[in-house]
């Protein structure tokens, strides 16, 4: 038995273990059993952050910044595992799979893909050194970044489509520009030029004007007052829910409520 195994039966760490999930049980095991490998004081823990920055990049359609986090990355696949090729070529994989869901939430084709990825990584398994598998990777994410952004018909689809999928399951919290960006995993700058180029609305008015279409529905609900209905589409502020449906709708709230036949709660407004 290891030192490392004996560190596993550890009580104390198998209390660390204990709150963690699984999948991080299996990064704590997979980390120890590559330090094993790689000898002592040679362990550095794998840049994750770095992996976030370039799904950042891919999405956004920052080529440059991309292959810079790329290289950042190999390079410390370079230096840490040259020894063990099996492992280069797994993280390889998941590289190529990272890399491929990236394009695809940018709005890259499908089929286009699906067909190609398969063919990347068993690409992987004909190759018998680092360096090889380092230009790959490289010609790999140029490749899926062309297929990406060399597309003007799907451009940015795909990011629409996932922000106001965030605004329809949670309009009715106080949500911001920045909490949508960061759910999508793209700056908050990048996603508001998207809104005016794509939507022709900037963010804040598309989620207003969604907010009080729903309001409309709500008021249809003789059982809710306009307080509830202001509560229930994002607003903490009654008059500042009045104020915002009369600009968009012409009318308040209340007179909305009369006009279609739907009178208020009772003396509750």
């Amino acid at each position: 038995m290891t030192k490392d195994d004996n560190n596993l039966n550890n009580p104390k760490i198998q209390h660390t273990l204990a709150g963690r999930s699984e999948e991080d049980v299996k990064d704590y095991i997979a980390s120890i059993k590559s330090r094993q490998l790689l000898g002592v004081e040679s362990y550095k823990p794998y840049p994750y952050d770095k992996e976030k920055l370039l799904i950042s990049a891919i999405t956004t359609g920052n080529a440059e910044t991309a292959r810079r986090y790329l290289n950042e990355i190999l390079g410390f696949i370079f230096f840490t595992g040259s020894e063990n090729l099996m492992t280069l070529k797994a993280r390889a994989v998941e590289l190529t799979v990272l890399i491929s869901r990236a394009s695809l939430d940018a709005g890259a084709d499908e089929s286009e893909i699906y067909s190609l990825c398969p063919k990347f990584i068993n690409h992987f398994i004909s190759l018998d050194n680092l360096e090889d598998i380092c230009r790959a990777l490289t010609s790999i994410l140029n490749r899926f970044m062309e297929l990406t952004f060399n597309r003007p018909d799907v451009r940015n689809i795909s990011i629409i489509s996932r922000a106001t999928a965030f605004i329809a399951a949670n309009y009715m919290h106080p949500i911001t520009l920045k909490d949508t960006a960061d759910h999508i995993y793209i700056s908050s700058s990048y996603l508001s030029r998207i809104f005016r180029s794509e939507m022709g609305v900037r963010f804040s008015e598309y989620l207003t004007k969604y907010r009080i279409d729903k309001s409309r529905l709500l008021l249809t609900d003789p059982e809710l007052t306009v307080s509830d209905v202001a509560s229930l589409v994002g607003y903490t502020d009654q008059s500042y829910f009045n104020k915002v449906f009369k600009r968009i709708t012409g009318v308040s709230p209340k007179k909305w409520r009369l006009s279609n036949g739907n009178p208020p709660a009772e003396n509750k407004e």
